[in-house]
């Protein structure tokens, strides 16, 4: 199958999501974000199935949710932060999706966040920066295995992760 997709991953608040619309506009594809769909499927937030059923629920509807996204066509996909924790996602994506790691310095996620950000389950800790530091330290090389393409968002415009991402593709 080619790959007519474009998945974004990387941490909350990396800009999955503004730079997924962005782009999706941009090339004249589709944009999902997996997120909505497993809140759409779950018929709660995300933050509320965290503290009702659990982080493992959560994963087993988001790898639902992945399956199905990957038989899309022409879509830019906005991928959860942890989507890449379970391996069979990863799989899934890379069939029908050119993976995109979008990479941001754990300042920049914290300030991105904000003090108005909804509560983050996996964040609701006393010392959020430590956590986002220790997630990502986690989490980076899996990012980096599962990508196509990295593109580093500290500091840029959406408009200019758009480009490098487009000049990226064209790589490819």
């Amino acid at each position: 199958m080619t790959r007519t997709n474009v998945a974004l991953i990387g941490f909350m608040c990396s800009g999955k999501s503004t730079v997924g619309r962005g782009l999706a506009t941009q090339v004249g594809k589709s944009f999902v974000e997996t997120d909505a769909l497993v809140e759409e499927l779950a018929g709660m937030r995300i933050d509320d199935m965290f503290a009702q059923h659990g982080e493992e629920r959560f994963r087993d509807l988001e790898a639902q949710v992945v399956a199905g996204v990957v038989s899309l066509k022409d879509c830019v996909i906005s991928c959860g932060g942890g989507v890449v924790l379970r391996p069979e996602n990863v799989a899934a994506l890379r069939t029908s999706a050119v993976v995109v790691f979008l990479e941001a310095a754990p300042g920049t996620v914290l300030r991105r966040l904000g003090p108005r950000c909804r509560v983050r389950p996996l964040l609701d800790r006393p010392d959020r920066e430590l956590r986002i530091k220790e997630l990502m330290a986690e989490r980076r090389p899996i990012y980096t295995a599962a990508a196509d393409i990295i593109v580093q968002t500290d500091g840029l415009a959406v408009e200019q992760v758009v480009r490098r991402i487009e000049e990226r593709l064209k790589q490819l």
